[in-house]
Parts: C-alpha cells; structure tokens; sequence
C-alpha cells in the first residue's frame, strides 16, 4: 500500500509539473505573442509619422497636390526593417484637392502579428504661434498693435523695430538670424525707440512703462534673447490650389485675366489659369476690369469668394460695421487694398477656405482704414506684405518671401515693388489662436482614426 501511494503521489506531482511547465510554455508564448503585437502596433505609428512628414514637405513626390492623382492602393511609404519590424502605408481614398486623403498603416512583426491603423488626414495652411510670420527680413515702424493671446511677430530671417510697437506675448518678437559681431538686420534683432512688449496694456495709450525697453540696457538684453529662435515652417502659399474650389462654391466667382467671369464646378484650371469649361457669367456687382486687373472701388459689391487670375485692387468703402462685406479674396498676383472697407470671410466655402481671409500668389499692400476681420483667420502671402495707416485685421498674417516654391510659379520673386515686409503707421492686428482646429506645423492635421489588429 505504501507502494502504491508513493507511486500515485509521484503521478500527481508529475501530472502537476508537467501542466505547470506546459503553462509556462503557453504564458511564454502568449507573452511573445503580445510582445510582437505591441511592435507591430508600433510599426504602424511610426508608418503614419512617416506619411505625415511625406505628404507635408513639399518635395513635389506624394505630396497632397500630387497624391490625388494616385489610385488607391499605391505605396506611399515603407520601411520594411524596423528594428525587427516593418510596416506600408498606403492611399485608401483621397477627396478633391487639397483636402483629405485616407491612408491605411500596416505593422507587421514576428509570430505574423500586424495592426493596421487607418487615418483621414488632411492639408491645412497652419496655424503659426504669432500674429504676424515672415521668411524674409521684417520691419517694425511706428506704431503698431500685436495684441492677443497671440500677439507677437516672428521672422525667419532678421527684425528691425522703431517707434512704440505695443506686443501682448512675453516673447513677442523673435528672429532666428543672428549673427555674432555683425550689426543692422543682419545682427538677428536690431531694436530702437520704445516697444512695449508682455502685456495687453501694450496695446493702450499711453503705454504701461514697466513693460517697455526705455533703456539701451533692456532693448540689448532683449535682444540678446530673442534673435536666435527657432524658425517657423511657413507652408507652400499657392493660390492656383484654390481655383477649382471657387468656380466651385455658390457665390464663386473665378475673375479672369481677360476680363470675363466663370463659374462652375466643371471648370478646368492649369497652373491656375482657366482653360475650359464652368459658366461665363456677367461680373459680380462691384467690381471691374482693366488690363487684367480686377477693383472694387465702390460701397456696393456682392458678397461671394473671389478668385483672380491677375491682381486685386479694394478701395472705397464696402461693408460696415453692422453690415460687413462677406468676402474671401484669392488673387493669383498681388492684392491691394486701401480705403475703408469692413471686411469679414464668405461664410460659406469649401472646406479648404474656411477662416480664410486673403491669399496672394505676389504681395500684399494694406493702407488707409480697412477692418479686416474674421475668427482667427489668415492672410496668406507667396511674397512680402507691407501694411502702414490705419488697417485693423483680426487674424494672422504669413508671408513667405517666395518661399518655400512650386514648378510653374509665376512669381519666384516680388514684382510689385514691395522689396521687404514691413508694417509701420497705426496698424492693430488681434489673434488668439483661433483658426479653427489649433494646430501647428506641420500643415497637416488627423481628421479621423481606425484601428484593428
């Protein structure tokens, strides 16, 4: 009998070791198992950082202005070493340029473990961090108001600041050129007179005096710390991206160089000059044409989203204060306005030109009284912007000094006279962020998630 129990005994712990080491085996593998699943999760966001990064830089290869002619199941990116894993990102639906696009990330790693993530992302034009961002050289005279959770100026290249600028952020001027032992704009910042600068008071008169730099001391000290800050990406600025979403919109009108209008959604555009199809229609009331040129020099004009294929000139008084002129403004050449026109965005645009105020393929000009106004919107400029009088805009300004280009520009460099941005006189510009979904660069924002293993 004792026999018998030790043998029956040995069975059980035998029995017993071998389900604990065939558990082990099972835990080690499920372990594995989660193992290569959480690589290829991962495999899969790091495919959507890469895509993210492909369709934003601008290289002219599966960028948003050519992936819409890609169909779907093409390759955008891939890498198919990552640290043991590997992943393809690829275009599952795209809509009308230069929106959205659909893309599918798949993950793959060892034991056949794969995630896939699929995202909508789309193109925005961005949200800068200041009221007012330049690529190029940027100057600050007289008197002007940067006010606002975002009231500020940054240029890519140098600053030079005169008069009273009043400046609500902390850090409101910055330029990332400085260059050690040199002087003028080409020393990063260069201020004189007496800006106010970190506090909403800047913007009152007179100015509150422990936030100005009333000393040498303090306008050196500040510069010392602000002329080599990190620059701002500032997107490809092309209106031509626009035509088709105008002839488009209801209320769209596509103002042509040879002085007719069309509109349509079957509107053909190259290079942002039309070519074929649309409606001709008469012009919107308010406007005229001379020489390609395309003015408002009224108080009466229809509202609408305007789009020219040469310059746009807005003088006299159009809008009102209780009665504003709802109107987006694209020109593929310069913009001037003077005068005193309230202006506010066409409320009803293609996504694309939500919040957006003015877009030029050349310059801006900007005098007189104007009120430019809308939720945080922008102002868009491929070249430089000159703004002096006595203009209020509610939004940001970009201006990208020609840069960053496309194939076809038509203008690489500034042709309307405007050698250099500057604002100067009694401009305020207001801007707290708002631009719709907050975001910063890059210029594209996700829109949409789906994940599955």
């Amino acid at each position: 009998m004792a026999l018998v129990t030790v043998i029956f005994l040995t069975a059980i712990m035998l029995a017993i070791t071998g389900a604990g080491l065939t558990f082990s085996q099972l835990g080690l593998k499920t372990t594995s198992h989660q193992k290569t699943e959480v690589m290829a999760f991962f495999a899969s966001e790091a495919g959507l950082s890469h895509v993210w990064k492909e369709l934003e830089n601008g290289d002219g290869v599966n960028d948003f202005d050519t992936i819409h002619t890609a169909s779907s199941g093409t390759v955008i990116v891939s890498n198919p070493s990552l640290s043991g894993a590997a992943y393809t990102v690829t275009l599952l639906e795209s809509l009308s340029n230069p929106t959205r696009v659909r893309v599918a990330s798949i993950g793959t790693a060892p034991n056949n473990a794969q995630a896939r993530l699929e995202v909508w992302l789309r193109k925005d034009l961005g949200t800068p961090p200041k009221a007012l961002i330049t690529n190029g050289d940027l100057k600050l005279n007289g008197n002007p108001k940067l006010l606002g959770l975002r009231g500020g100026a940054h240029s890519n290249d140098d600053m030079q600041v005169s008069g009273n600028a009043g400046v609500q952020m902390v850090d409101g001027l910055t330029a990332s050129n400085a260059v050690a032992g040199s002087g003028g704009l080409s020393d990063g910042m260069d201020i004189n007179g007496t800006p106010c600068i970190g506090s909403a008071a800047c913007g009152s008169n007179p100015q509150p005096n422990e936030y100005e730099l009333n000393s040498a001391a303090e306008r050196d000290a500040y510069e010392a710390g602000h002329s080599s800050a990190s620059s701002y990406s500032i997107p490809k600025i092309n209106p031509a991206d626009y035509a088709s979403a105008v002839a488009g919109t209801s209320g769209g009108y596509v103002l042509k160089a040879d002085c007719t209008v069309v509109t349509g959604a079957g509107a053909v555009f190259n290079n942002g000059l039309h070519t074929s199809g649309g409606s001709v229609v008469s012009a919107p009331s308010g406007w005229s044409c001379s020489g390609g040129t395309w003015k408002v020099s009224g108080n009466s004009v229809a509202n609408g989203v305007f789009y020219s294929e040469g310059r746009a000139e807005v003088s006299g008084n159009p809008g009102s204060s209780s009665n504003p002129w709802q109107a987006t403004i694209i020109a593929r050449d310069s913009i001037k306005i003077s005068g005193n026109p309230e202006i506010v965005p066409f409320s009803t645009v293609p996504e694309s030109l939500q919040n957006v105020l003015l877009v030029t393929g050349n310059d801006l000009e900007m005098s007189g009284n104007p009120t430019v106004a809308g939720t945080g919107g922008g102002i868009f400029v491929h070249q430089q912007v000159k703004i002096n009088g006595n203009p209020t805009i509610t939004g940001f300004v970009m201006a990208g000094d020609g840069s960053p280009t496309w194939t076809g520009d038509p203008f690489a460099n500034s042709s309307e006279g405007v050698t250099q941005n500057e604002v100067s006189g009694n401009p305020t510009i207001t801007y707290n962020g708002d631009f719709g979904v907050s975001i910063l660069p890059p210029a594209v924002t996700q829109v949409g998630w789906l994940q599955s293993f």
